[in-house]
């Protein structure tokens, strides 16, 4: 029964659901009875989670030991119970209960235990004969007496009565259940076609409400998938319209409950959630709830959102409170809702074009504030970071993540809507999870309810143009301060990218391959030729020894992830998630950088952990050549597919059987190198068999074993120096049988050098710094040919050029002198000579021809020539002469003697010309002279006749200077005396 006085608190209308839980029958049997049409039979399922919550009957009935036959007369006759009301009390006496139903219609019965869960009852007319058997409804034919047996509690309620209902408007509803297994009835003054939201305030704890809306027939209100706590109830039938609520569960069969009641169809006083985006400065819309309130509400409007949006609800600081969302359109359709109470959570919700939304925050009734924002996540989406998808190996993007809970956008955009990007965010943290979306918010191909690639894993999409990729850190979970992104079109419309690896072939598994990634270079793709159920262990490791190592991606056509990680083994399984099919289903391996280091140095391989992976079969189609001779070791190149390592040639002859090595097998695993060894072995022949590394045999092919051929056991040797000028001689080598007769033919870095047959040979020039060696060819009348090479030796230069007769200087070595080198005589017919004069041993700058001119800065230093002999193929031949000591050149000699001009009388001024000289003088200087002795001072280029000088004849003295050269002099003729 319901307790008074009772609170009501009046919220905004809107819509909202509870976590789901587990719906035990005892529950969810009123509440299908009403879904149901009359008189039909279903098992018990909950209207909103569709799960049974309590462990029912095997058959749904009381023990048949305990049931009581007492004829109808012989029952307590109760009235029909009441809503709102105690099931009518035990009675173990009679065992049984006879109820007068006022008229037929949809009844409940059950049988009440202690704990509340119910279980329905058989229900007999006056004959005894079963109207309703062990279902969740009945309905009775017509008025009149009906019995059901059983000994605990009883509950039967006609549901067209409103006995016991409550009148309630929209908003906070408390209840309580006093008696366990009682149903509780609210009336509702709404119309028919009103949408409404009946939903459980967050932390209410147990006892928790589960409702169903009946029309005033007691006929469901909510036909499914309607559901009131979905906010997608639009009431049908006739009014009044009652909400029936019962004890979801019997943990707690007694207690306070709370309800919201809201209309989710209109706007009434909601307020309007704006359009936000991904920038800081979004806007975004508060909830309050408390006061009375546990629920808010805002609103959508119908000409402002795009299909596919993301609503965000973080609570306000100093709201420690939790509290989820849920969003429907005015049409009945729920668009989203978050099932678990958070402070801090999103979700992407599919908007119906052209249509208002109403958005429900729901809480309990504490003093709370939240902040809603919603994003569209379609091509249209404002504030997402650009990043175009870039090839396989190119350069990761990133950027701050900021906290926990915090949503960034990357708008990925690729050339054609048959790309295929893949898509992974990385962090120090490894906390940073991806959700995209394509052009119209889908997840990939068709518009879909939610993003794909949610999570920390990476993916891959296709059908779209743009993809938002919203990246954000879970609450509770620690943030890096940043973090790097892959965007990488792995393939387009024509077939893999060009950068992606073009494997041939995966029977045994792929690689290994080796290499290094980085932030510049982050990814790595092969494209494998897989079938729907390969399954590949991965062995990965960083060849620098470092832990973090990089990580797989294996996208199959449905871009599934086939990648886990075992934290037992520490290792990666791959495998392809396809159902059966006989045709290719191609995928993409994709290595990537470890979450925790930017840099890796990977080997890794793709081991096929099934018999065979791909559509290859194994197969021998062909063995080249066909035809060996016997007596030693042929190299034969096999054909055939899903050729392996350990595969291996068998060659068999009745009951002989060789065994061949193999070598190599081709990366598309169709050619095999083998090496098989036929000493001994018989002409004739035999049969080619390939034989599987499980040493199955498969193909069948022939093969011939002929004659043994002329055989090298040693081969032909070199002797003499490899330089140039100088001789080699070959032998040989040593052969078996023995050979009639040989030729010779000598090579030049692998070239045959024309007309070089005989067994020695001299080096020209030419063949400087190559390699010479010598093939010889054996000859027997009975054997083909056969031929054996030496070793080669790579020609030096030969020995320096020497002279018989060295270069000399002629001349005298003073300032001045010109001296000439001689060439001296050379051993060999040279191609050139070279001379460097030196002063002191240092090279003198542009002192290189055979003749020099001493100058006067060399005047005391020793004077030496360098000559330099040079041919092609040969090392340089020098000679140096012995160094000689430069001495002072000759005097300047005057070619003019010097003159006096001017007036030989006393206060008159002469003046001197220094002549001309040879060689050409730096200076002069000058000394006057009267009657053959020297005047004092007198040393200018002119003189001032005195006094002193009268009566006597004057003269002047000229010395010539020049650097590195002896002083030269020459005296002028005298005056006449001098007059007064």
């Amino acid at each position: 029964m319901l307790t008074r006085p009772r609170t009501r608190t009046r919220t905004r209308a809107g819509s909202g659901r509870r976590a789901a839980r587990t719906a035990p029958l005892l529950v969810f049997s009123v509440l299908l009875s009403l879904l149901l049409p009359a008189g039909a039979a279903t098992a018990a399922t909950s209207q909103e989670t569709g799960t049974t919550g309590q462990e029912p009957a095997a058959t749904g009935q009381e023990p048949a030991a305990t049931r009581n036959t007492a004829a109808a007369g012989d029952c307590a006759h109760p009235p029909l119970n009441g809503y709102n009301s105690a099931p009518t009390a035990a009675d173990p006496v009679s065992g049984c209960r006879t109820f007068t139903a006022p008229a037929g219609g949809l009844y409940d019965a059950y049988a009440i235990r202690d704990d509340g869960y119910r279980t329905p009852l058989r229900v007999e007319d006056a004959t005894g004969a079963a109207v309703c058997e062990y279902w969740i409804s009945c309905t009775l034919p017509a008025a009149g007496e009906y019995t059901v047996r059983t000994e605990s509690a009883s509950l039967i309620i006609d549901h067209s009565a409103t006995t016991g209902c409550e009148p309630v408007g929209l908003g906070l509803y408390r209840g309580e259940f006093t008696a366990a297994g009682e149903t509780d009835c609210l009336s509702l003054s709404l119309p028919a076609g009103a949408q409404i939201a009946a939903v459980e305030p967050t932390s209410s704890g147990a006892p928790h409400p589960a409702v169903t809306v009946v029309d005033a027939a007691g006929e469901n209100a909510c036909p499914y998938p309607a559901n009131p706590g979905s906010g997608t109830c639009v009431l049908t039938g006739k009014a009044p319209f009652r909400v029936l609520i019962v004890n979801d569960g019997t943990a707690k069969p007694t207690g306070p409950y709370a309800l919201s009641l809201h209309r989710t169809d209109t706007a009434a006083d909601c307020q309007v959630l704006p359009e936000g985006d991904f920038t800081a400065a979004s806007p975004s819309a508060r909830a309050t709830i408390g006061n009375g309130s546990a629920v808010d509400c805002l609103t959508i409007p119908a000409s402002d959102h795009s299909v596919m949006e993301v609503v965000q609800l973080q609570a306000a600081p100093g709201t420690g409170s939790l509290a989820h969302l849920l969003v429907v359109d005015t049409q009945g359709k729920e668009s989203c809702r978050t099932y678990t109470p958070t402070t801090s959570t999103w979700v992407s919700c599919a908007l119906t074009p052209g249509v208002a939304h109403t958005v429900l925050v729901i809480g309990r009734d504490a003093a709370s504030e939240y902040v809603v924002t919603r994003r569209d996540v379609t091509a249209t989406a404002k504030g997402c970071t650009a990043n175009p998808a870039t090839t396989p190996g190119g350069a990761s993007t990133g950027g701050t993540l900021g906290a926990p809970g915090e949503l960034r956008c990357r708008q990925v955009t690729t050339g054609d809507v048959k790309d295929i990007v893949h898509i992974d965010a990385r962090d120090a943290q490894g906390t940073a999870n991806v959700a995209l979306f394509g052009d119209k918010g889908q997840g990939s191909g068709a518009v879909s309810s939610g993003p794909r690639c949610t999570g920390d894993r990476a993916c891959a999409v296709t059908g779209s143009t743009h993809y938002q990729a919203v990246v954000s850190v879970p609450p509770g979970k620690k943030a890096a301060d940043t973090y790097r992104f892959d965007a990488v079109r792995i393939a387009g419309a024509d077939g893999p990218a060009a950068e992606c690896d073009q494997v041939k072939s995966i029977a045994y598994g792929y690689g290994p391959v080796t290499g290094t990634l980085d932030e510049q270079h982050s990814t790595m793709c092969a494209a494998l030729p897989t079938t729907y159920s390969d399954r590949f262990a991965m062995d990965i490791s960083d060849t620098t020894g470092a832990t973090e190592t990089a990580v797989p991606a294996l996208h199959d056509p449905s871009l599934d992830n086939g990648c886990s990680y075992s934290t037992l083994t520490k290792t990666y399984e791959c495998r392809v998630i396809e159902n059966y099919t006989r045709e290719p289903t191609p995928s993409f391996l994709v290595l990537s950088l470890p979450e925790k280091a930017s840099t890796t140095s990977y080997r890794a391989e793709a081991v096929c952990t099934l018999s065979l992976c791909g559509l290859e079969r194994i197969t021998l189609t062909k063995v080249s050549p066909n035809t060996a001779p016997a007596g030693g070791k042929t190299t034969l190149t096999v054909t055939g597919s899903a050729l392996h390592e350990q595969s291996r040639i068998l060659l068999r002859n009745g009951d002989r059987e060789i065994t061949g090595t193999t070598l190599a097998v081709s990366p598309d695993r169709r050619t095999l190198t083998a090496e098989v060894d036929l000493t001994g072995a018989p002409e004739g022949a035999w049969s080619a068999i390939l034989l599987s590394r499980g040493n199955g045999e498969y193909g069948k092919l022939s093969f011939t074993v002929t004659s043994a051929p002329l055989t090298s056991t040693a081969p032909p040797t070199l002797s003499g120096e490899a330089r140039v000028g100088e001789y080699l001689t070959a032998t040989t080598g040593t052969w078996s049988p023995a050979p009639t007769s040989y030729s010779y033919q000598w090579y030049g870095d692998g070239k045959p050098i024309s007309g070089a047959t005989r067994s020695v040979f001299t080096i020209p020039a030419s063949l400087m710094g190559k390699k010479v060696g010598v093939t010889v060819t054996a000859h027997r009348a009975t054997a083909p040919d056969a031929t054996a090479s030496s070793v080669t030796l790579t020609a030096a230069k030969g020995y320096p050029l020497g002279c018989a007769v060295c270069p000399e200087v002629k001349g005298t070595v003073k300032v001045g002198a010109k001296l000439t080198a001689t060439s001296g005589t050379w051993s060999w017919t040279l191609s050139s000579l070279t001379y460097q004069w030196k002063a002191d041993g240092k090279a003198i700058s542009g002192a290189t021809s055979a003749t020099y001119t001493v100058p006067a800065s060399l005047l005391g230093k020793r004077l030496s020539l360098t000559v330099t002999a040079r041919l092609n193929g040969f090392g340089d031949g020098q000679a140096n002469t012995v160094g000689v000591k430069v001495a002072t050149g000759s005097a300047p000699k005057a070619t003019k003697k010097p003159t006096i001009s001017g007036t030989a009388k006393v206060g008159r001024v002469l003046k001197a010309a220094h002549g001309t000289w040879t060689p050409a003088p730096t200076s002069y200087s000058y000394q006057w002279y009267a009657n053959g002795k020297a005047i004092s001072g007198a040393t200018k280029s002119s003189l001032t006749l005195k006094t002193a000088q009268r009566g006597k004849k004057i003269a002047v003295k000229v010395t010539a200077r020049r650097t590195g050269h002896t002083n030269g002099t020459a005296t002028s003729a005298a005056t006449k005396a001098v007059a007064r």
